[in-house]
């Protein structure tokens, strides 16, 4: 599983998608930065590093926080809750909403991808190989 999900991740990356950067934001006006989506585990800011804010399962502004706001599956905030109000919202580098990040199917606006699918539906597999290990499928292109 582990494999196919790299390999997943390296297509994206090697179709350019690493290169845009795709930011996470979340919060009721989306104003609270979540992370880099699209940067390697080395980026500060990456969600992909576990030593940054955005990539630590244990800080609040962390989206593998399990029992953080933007993490648990009961927040309004979180993209693990099918009945998010606000689900956090995925941007370009100019700032342009792409789509939410949710794991809600039926969300017309959600933002998929091989990427978001990872983190949507994959969150205890991220968790247990660590999240540095998928940031590592960036490196490759950058």
């Amino acid at each position: 599983m582990k494999k196919l999900i790299a390999i997943l991740c390296l297509t994206v990356a090697t179709a350019g998608v690493a290169k845009a950067q795709a930011k996470i934001y979340g919060g009721k006006h989306y104003d609270q930065f979540l992370g880099c989506m699209e940067c390697d585990s080395q980026t500060p800011n990456s969600i992909w590093s576990p030593f940054s804010d955005y990539g630590s399962s244990h800080n609040p502004k962390s989206i593998w926080n399990e029992r953080g706001l933007y993490g648990s599956v009961k927040s309004n905030y979180s993209p693990y809750n099918p009945k998010a109000k606000y689900p956090p919202r995925v941007v370009d580098k100019n700032g342009k909403c792409l789509g939410y990040l949710t794991v809600n199917k039926d969300n017309p606006k959600r933002f998929g991808g091989s990427v978001a699918d990872l983190i949507c539906f994959s969150r205890d597999t991220v968790l247990r190989d660590g999240v540095d290990t998928y940031g590592q499928q960036f490196e490759k292109v950058n």
